[in-house]
Protein backbone atom coordinates (compact mmCIF):
# COMPACT_ATOMS: atom_id res chain seq x y z
CA UNK A 1 0.00 0.00 0.00
CA UNK A 2 2.83 2.54 0.61
CA UNK A 3 4.28 1.78 -2.82
CA UNK A 4 0.81 2.72 -4.27
CA UNK A 5 0.54 5.68 -2.28
CA UNK A 6 4.24 6.65 -3.32
CA UNK A 7 3.82 6.33 -7.00
CA UNK A 8 0.62 8.08 -7.01
CA UNK A 9 2.31 11.16 -4.82
CA UNK A 10 5.50 11.20 -7.22
CA UNK A 11 2.54 10.88 -10.38
CA UNK A 12 1.09 13.96 -8.69
CA UNK A 13 4.06 15.86 -7.66
CA UNK A 14 5.13 15.55 -11.77
CA UNK A 15 1.86 16.30 -13.15
CA UNK A 16 1.88 19.35 -11.17
CA UNK A 17 4.95 20.45 -12.01
CA UNK A 18 4.39 19.71 -15.38
CA UNK A 19 1.52 22.35 -15.45
CA UNK A 20 3.19 25.07 -15.14
CA UNK A 21 4.60 27.20 -17.86
CA UNK A 22 7.80 26.17 -19.31
CA UNK A 23 10.94 28.82 -19.46
CA UNK A 24 11.10 31.37 -22.48
CA UNK A 25 13.57 29.85 -24.90
CA UNK A 26 13.37 31.67 -28.13
CA UNK A 27 15.22 30.38 -31.13
CA UNK A 28 17.15 33.79 -32.22
CA UNK A 29 17.26 33.10 -35.85
CA UNK A 30 15.80 35.28 -38.78
CA UNK A 31 12.22 34.04 -39.67
CA UNK A 32 11.86 32.72 -35.92
CA UNK A 33 8.42 32.22 -34.07
CA UNK A 34 8.71 34.08 -30.91
CA UNK A 35 6.87 31.67 -28.19
CA UNK A 36 4.00 33.73 -25.92
CA UNK A 37 4.95 35.14 -22.66
CA UNK A 38 3.99 37.83 -20.71
CA UNK A 39 5.68 41.33 -20.02
CA UNK A 40 4.82 43.38 -16.95
CA UNK A 41 4.90 46.42 -16.66
CA UNK A 42 5.83 48.97 -13.54
CA UNK A 43 2.47 48.92 -11.89
CA UNK A 44 2.98 45.07 -11.76
CA UNK A 45 0.28 44.33 -14.91
CA UNK A 46 0.82 41.24 -17.48
CA UNK A 47 0.30 41.88 -20.81
CA UNK A 48 0.55 38.71 -23.24
CA UNK A 49 3.44 39.60 -26.42
CA UNK A 50 1.04 38.23 -28.52
CA UNK A 51 -0.78 41.35 -28.30
CA UNK A 52 2.21 43.59 -29.29
CA UNK A 53 4.32 41.01 -31.81
CA UNK A 54 1.14 40.39 -33.90
CA UNK A 55 -0.92 43.23 -33.94
CA UNK A 56 -0.32 43.61 -37.94
CA UNK A 57 2.79 46.10 -37.38
CA UNK A 58 6.27 45.77 -37.00
CA UNK A 59 8.36 46.06 -33.21
CA UNK A 60 11.26 47.09 -32.36
CA UNK A 61 12.25 45.44 -29.11
CA UNK A 62 15.10 46.92 -26.86
CA UNK A 63 16.26 44.95 -23.78
CA UNK A 64 18.00 47.31 -21.82
CA UNK A 65 19.29 48.97 -18.16
CA UNK A 66 18.80 51.57 -16.47
CA UNK A 67 22.19 51.70 -15.42
CA UNK A 68 23.74 50.97 -18.51
CA UNK A 69 25.45 54.51 -20.26
CA UNK A 70 24.98 52.48 -23.89
CA UNK A 71 21.08 52.23 -23.27
CA UNK A 72 21.08 55.51 -21.80
CA UNK A 73 22.45 57.09 -25.00
CA UNK A 74 20.29 55.27 -26.75
CA UNK A 75 16.88 55.42 -25.70
CA UNK A 76 16.51 58.96 -26.23
CA UNK A 77 16.56 58.25 -29.45
CA UNK A 78 14.27 54.88 -29.47
CA UNK A 79 11.61 57.88 -27.99
CA UNK A 80 12.02 60.31 -30.72
CA UNK A 81 11.84 56.99 -33.12
CA UNK A 82 8.62 56.08 -31.30
CA UNK A 83 7.09 59.61 -31.24
CA UNK A 84 7.28 60.13 -34.76
CA UNK A 85 6.46 56.66 -36.52
CA UNK A 86 4.03 55.10 -33.23
CA UNK A 87 1.40 54.52 -35.87
CA UNK A 88 3.29 52.35 -38.12
CA UNK A 89 6.14 50.93 -35.97
CA UNK A 90 5.66 49.27 -32.07
CA UNK A 91 8.48 50.18 -29.59
CA UNK A 92 9.00 47.59 -26.61
CA UNK A 93 11.59 48.48 -24.06
CA UNK A 94 12.07 45.59 -21.61
CA UNK A 95 14.70 46.70 -18.56
CA UNK A 96 16.23 43.93 -17.26
CA UNK A 97 16.98 43.75 -13.28
CA UNK A 98 20.55 43.06 -13.35
CA UNK A 99 22.37 45.42 -11.23
CA UNK A 100 19.53 47.32 -10.28
CA UNK A 101 15.92 47.31 -9.07
CA UNK A 102 12.37 48.01 -9.91
CA UNK A 103 11.86 51.47 -8.15
CA UNK A 104 15.70 52.68 -9.78
CA UNK A 105 14.51 51.92 -12.70
CA UNK A 106 11.40 53.19 -12.90
CA UNK A 107 12.02 56.31 -11.51
CA UNK A 108 14.69 56.45 -14.34
CA UNK A 109 11.87 55.76 -17.02
CA UNK A 110 9.27 58.53 -15.47
CA UNK A 111 12.58 60.83 -15.09
CA UNK A 112 13.40 60.18 -18.64
CA UNK A 113 9.83 60.75 -19.47
CA UNK A 114 9.40 58.37 -21.80
CA UNK A 115 6.36 57.30 -23.64
CA UNK A 116 6.49 54.39 -25.05
CA UNK A 117 5.53 51.21 -23.45
CA UNK A 118 8.27 50.38 -20.96
CA UNK A 119 8.36 46.80 -19.12
CA UNK A 120 10.77 45.31 -16.20
CA UNK A 121 12.22 41.42 -16.42
CA UNK A 122 11.84 41.05 -12.86
CA UNK A 123 13.61 37.37 -13.29
CA UNK A 124 15.63 37.85 -15.95
CA UNK A 125 13.86 35.70 -17.87
CA UNK A 126 13.18 37.59 -20.90
CA UNK A 127 16.94 38.17 -21.25
CA UNK A 128 17.67 34.48 -20.50
CA UNK A 129 15.06 33.56 -23.08
CA UNK A 130 16.24 35.98 -25.87
CA UNK A 131 19.77 34.48 -25.11
CA UNK A 132 20.91 38.40 -24.32
CA UNK A 133 24.20 38.73 -23.01
CA UNK A 134 25.28 42.53 -23.81
CA UNK A 135 22.71 45.37 -23.51
CA UNK A 136 21.50 47.38 -24.95
CA UNK A 137 19.88 45.11 -27.46
CA UNK A 138 17.59 45.50 -30.16
CA UNK A 139 15.32 43.13 -32.39
CA UNK A 140 12.87 43.59 -35.38
CA UNK A 141 9.85 41.65 -34.61
CA UNK A 142 6.78 40.85 -37.16
CA UNK A 143 4.07 38.95 -36.74
CA UNK A 144 5.82 37.50 -33.93
CA UNK A 145 8.94 36.24 -36.01
CA UNK A 146 12.01 37.95 -35.71
CA UNK A 147 12.87 39.66 -38.76
CA UNK A 148 16.07 41.12 -38.28
CA UNK A 149 18.99 40.53 -34.87
CA UNK A 150 20.02 44.69 -34.89
CA UNK A 151 22.25 44.17 -32.33
CA UNK A 152 23.51 46.40 -29.61
CA UNK A 153 23.23 50.49 -29.31
CA UNK A 154 21.98 52.35 -32.17
CA UNK A 155 21.33 55.86 -32.81
CA UNK A 156 18.23 57.58 -34.45
CA UNK A 157 18.79 57.31 -38.11
CA UNK A 158 20.08 53.05 -37.68
CA UNK A 159 16.39 52.73 -36.22
CA UNK A 160 14.78 54.70 -39.34
CA UNK A 161 16.96 52.81 -41.74
CA UNK A 162 16.42 49.30 -40.16
CA UNK A 163 12.11 49.89 -40.79
CA UNK A 164 12.77 51.34 -43.93
CA UNK A 165 11.68 54.77 -43.02
CA UNK A 166 13.66 57.36 -44.42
Amino acid sequence: MKKVLLIISMFMVFMIGYGKGKALDVNMETGAKIPSFQLRDFSGKYTNSRKIFNNGKPTLLVLAAEWCPYCRSELPDVQKFYEENKDNVNVVVVFTRRKTNLSETKKYAEESKFTFPVYYDADDSIMKGFKVNSIPYNIKIENSKIQEILGGTMQYDAIKSAFGIE
